[in-house]
Formats: structure tokens, sequence, C-alpha cells
């Protein structure tokens, strides 16, 4: 039996998703598998569905160097007590710490080390020397990393260009399960926008707020799902037609897209997000900005539209034109793109075959 221990530093969004998804072996070979989890204890509720016995936790206040600490210290105690053929990290902090811990615990374990950067860091928009620096610090880790996990095409060829070794890196696109819900259909009732997210910069929440503001029409509700994680506080200004509300279970997200309209994905860089998947899954359009991979899964006039990245303007431009009847064609465009080549079926095989080919 081969053991597999998931380390993550947060797991707020979409990183939740994809490590509930794998969590589940390919079909026959549950009995081959043992899975633990390294996550924030107060975020325990996002690996829902998954037995607790399994989750170990670290205290996370913020991300700050008391909480980080704590965090490389149970990694530390976690493999030397639960000796993991692999520790599979996901997202950048964690790359960085994780790898690391597992670098300075070699002379006891020496487990395979597979890395999700879920958007590498010198992706972020950021100035030229930040991304110098962070690149820098990805080209000497790389070294110890057996394989690193890219889920766009675009993450793995910038990362090419970045000094990223293309031998040790491999594309895995995100997917989730098949989802039989009916056809929506038009009506007259107000054109329902939804936003699912991070209020972070990241995610382009104030360039969405923006872009609603500048519509003059009053058939347009707008309801943001989420909250701020990575950022201390972000302003919810009272506007007319737009609905606040927090992190909510995933049924009640499933519920959300299905009274939807239409989703809008904003953000200023991805990894390969999960809401867009969600939501085309569910018969939703998506209109996203033009930022890393967003345009691998949105095609402009046939499963959404697609928007200059941090351009509020021309958000509120597409805003102004749009139409249920035109969004639902788009919407049935997204579902079958989905279903042809986003399924957490090739998901969870190619991941596990990662898990199972020989070491770099």
């Amino acid at each position: 039996m081969k053991k597999i221990l998931h380390v993550a530093e947060t797991i707020k969004g979409g990183v939740a998703t994809v490590i509930r998804t794998i969590s589940a072996p390919p079909e026959g070979e549950a009995q081959n598998y043992e899975l633990v989890y390294l996550i924030p204890f107060d975020q325990k509720k996002e690996l829902h569905g998954i037995d607790e016995q399994q989750i170990r936790t670290f205290d996370r206040t913020k991300r700050n160097v008391r909480s980080l600490l704590r965090f490389a210290w149970q990694l530390g105690r976690l493999i030397l007590k639960e000796k993991p053929d692999v520790v599979h990290l996901h997202s950048t902090f964690s790359g960085v710490i994780g790898r690391v811990v597992c670098v300075l615990l070699r002379p006891w374990r020496s487990p395979k080390i597979v890395y999700c950067p879920h958007a590498f860091s010198f992706l972020m928009e950021s100035s030229p020397a930040k991304q110098k620096v962070y690149s820098l610090i990805e080209r000497l880790l790389q070294k110890v990393t057996d394989v690193i996990i890219c889920v766009s095409q675009y993450e793995l060829d910038k990362a090419a260009r970045f000094g990223i070794d293309r031998r040790r890196m491999t594309l895995i696109y995100n997917g989730i399960p098949y989802k039989n819900e009916a056809p929506k259909t038009a009506d007259n009732a107000p054109i329902h926008l939804l936003f699912v997210g991070r209020l972070d910069y990241q995610k382009g929440f104030d360039v969405l707020l923006k872009g609603f503001a500048g519509v003059q029409r009053t058939d347009l509700r707008l309801t943001v799902v989420g909250s701020a994680v990575n950022e201390d506080t972000v302003d919810c200004p009272v506007m007319a037609g737009v609905e606040y509300v927090p992190w909510v279970t995933p049924a009640e997200v499933n519920a959300l897209y299905l009274a939807a309209d239409v989703l809008i994905v904003p953000s200023r860089w991805e990894g390969f997000a999960m809401v867009p998947l969600e939501g085309m899954a569910m018969g939703l359009p998506v209109i996203a900005s033009d930022c890393t991979s967003l345009p691998e899964l949105v095609t402009h006039g046939v499963t959404g539209y697609i928007f200059p990245t941090g351009d509020h303007q021309a958000l509120t431009n597409l805003l102004v034109k749009i139409q249920k009847p035109g969004l639902l064609a788009l919407g049935t465009q997204g579902r079958d793109k989905v279903r042809e080549r986003f399924s957490s079926t090739l998901m969870i095989r190619q991941t596990y075959d990662v898990y199972s080919a020989p070491s770099y």
C-alpha cells in the first residue's frame, strides 16, 4: 500500500476542491492507497466528506512567520511519524516550505516529492525584481522535486521560459465530476450574475465591482460568494443589486450555480481555476479575463466572453450587451466542453499515475 500525504498551507477556494477530487483513487484501486492530510485547523470543513481521522492540522492565524513555522514543524513531525511514500505539496508557500523540510529530513526519510503550485508565484502581477526572486527560488527547489504538476499549458510554457526543466513538469488539467442537471430555460426574471471565490486582489474582485457599477441596467443582479483570505480587509460596499454571501457549502454553491445566468471570473492570474469549471458543468456561461490559463477554458463567443485582464470598462461593455437567450446557448456549449476535456476521472487517473511512476 502506498501512503500519500497531501500538504497545504491554506486550502480556501479551488485548492480544497482539487484535494477533495483526487482523494478518491481510480476505480478499483482504493485498497492500494492510504491518504493523510495536513491543513490549517480552521479550514477542516473544506475537506468535508473525508474521514477526520486522516486529517492532521496546524494553527494558522494568517500568513505570518509564526503560522508558517508551525506549519513547517508539524509537517516535519508528520513525515517522520507517518512515513509517507509521496508528499504532495499544494500551492507555492507549501511548495517552498515543504520542500525545504523534506530536504532537511532526508537523512531519515526520503519520500517522493510531488508539487503543484496552482499558479507559480512568478505568474503573479508583480515587479520584475520579485518575479526574478520567485523564479530563482523555484529553479533551486526544482532540483529536489520529483514531479511538478502544472494545471494549464500556459503555466507549463511560462515556467519553462523562467527556467523550470520541462522534464520535471507534467500537465494535468483540473477536472470535475459529470453533472446531470436539467438545462436552463429563458424567462423574464432579472439576469443573475455570480462571483465565487476569494475576495483578494488576485481574483479581481475590485474589477468586478467597478465593472458592475458602470452598467446602467436595472435588470442585473450580482451575488458575491466568498471572503478575503490573503488580505486583511476588503471593502464590500453597499451597492444596488449586489448581495454578499460568505463561504457556503458545495451543495449551496451548486444551488447558486443553478439559480444564476452567468458566472464572472475577473482574475488577474490563475493556475487553472475550478470555479469556471464548476459553473460550466452546471450550464453556466462564463465571462472571464484573458489572464494566464482562462482562455484555455473559456472561448470567446462560444462558451462565454473574454475581456482584457484588469479592464473594468471592458467588463462593463460586456454586461451592457448580455441577454438571456444568448447566455443559454453559450452555457450549453460550455457544459459540452467540460464533459469532453475536463473530467475528474481523467484528472484522478493522471495524478495517481504520477504517484506510481519512477522518481526523477
